[in-house]
């Protein structure tokens, strides 16, 4: 499997290809899941694990991967639980070693398929039932040749779900901007978990917003903003001071989305800030490879409120 899994930073032609890289794995059951290849760090066997006491039950216990200690999340036993099929967690299978929000984390699967590389015009969001029987967990679907659906997690939902935080605890230290208050934003984010945390910071700030749930939908948004602030007379910067894009959306994502802004005049001055959970390098580059402005890791209210400050 690790002649799969590349280093991260040599896939930059896909920035801006509306292209992405999906691991395909399975827990046990006959779905589907999978993963964005970017969030991947490493697949490997499963290892000796050092138990930890009175722990989540998720969490099976920590590992030593490469001098790091990271936690290994049972992703069957999370799945299964969001489901009606039924599998058998055993010490076997293997890991799948992502970095998400700056953090290291495994995921114990049953087994792990293959790499499919896909257009992101191919993912959509999921349908109601599928929506609601998981708990808002899977975040897109897609269709395989065979006719299977691929189920994408919502892996931000996940991990915030097992490690929930107050808002005392996730806006702490976040100060109040005068200088931002009565601006507006355009942001643009598939899950419901960084929608709910980009409004709670947005209205901090005072701070007014329109949102989307997919690169296309805030595309058409902002074509649609466009179109009424010629009609007036004004430019489009009188309306939005700025876009607040993710990476990974269905239909569209986060590097067409900002290609597709700095192709149309209209927007020339209008900042674009990617807000992922991708980290690293190659990911910044990309962004500024397809004309963003600046680049943001999240989730780190304090930073989103400077950030909004230093480009409105």
């Amino acid at each position: 499997m690790s002649s799969l899994i590349k280093e991260v930073d040599a896939r930059t032609g896909l920035a801006g290809t509306n292209q992405m890289e999906l691991l395909l794995f399975h827990v046990g059951t006959s779905e589907v899941f999978g993963i964005n290849v970017f969030k991947v760090r490493e697949v490997m066997k499963f290892p000796v694990l050092t138990r930890l006491p009175e722990a989540d039950p998720r969490v099976e216990g920590m590992a030593n991967i490469r001098g790091t200690t990271v936690p290994v999340i049972g992703l069957t036993k999370i799945i299964v639980g969001l489901t009606s099929a039924q599998s058998v967690q055993t010490a076997e299978g293997k890991l799948i070693v992502t970095e998400y929000n700056g953090s290291l984390q495994a995921f114990h699967v049953a087994g792990v398929d293959r790499i499919l590389r896909l257009s992101w015009t191919q993912i959509k969001s999921p349908p109601p039932l599928v929506r609601n029987n998981t708990k808002g967990a899977v975040t897109a679907v897609a269709m395989l040749d065979d006719g299977r659906m691929v189920l994408i997690l919502d892996v931000e939902k996940i991990l915030a779900e097992m490690s929930p935080k107050s808002d005392d605890e996730v806006f702490a230290g976040m100060e109040l901007r005068p200088e931002v208050k009565n601006k507006r934003v355009l942001f643009a984010d598939d899950s419901a978990v960084a929608r709910t945390q980009i409004r709670k910071t947005l209205d901090r700030l005072s701070v007014s917003y329109v949102q989307a749930t997919t690169g296309q939908e805030a595309w058409e948004r902002l074509l649609e903003i466009a179109d009424k602030a010629m009609q007036a007379g004004k430019s489009v910067r009188d309306e939005i001071q700025i876009v607040l894009s993710d990476i990974e959306m269905p239909d569209m994502d986060g590097f067409a989305l900002t290609k597709h802004i700095r192709s149309d005049p209209r927007f020339t001055d209008i900042p674009v800030i990617l807000h992922s959970s991708l980290t690293g390098t190659c990911n910044k580059e990309k962004g500024k490879a397809v004309g963003a402005t600046d680049y943001l890791t999240k989730f780190d209210p304090k930073l989103l409120g400077e950030v909004i400050a230093r480009h409105c």
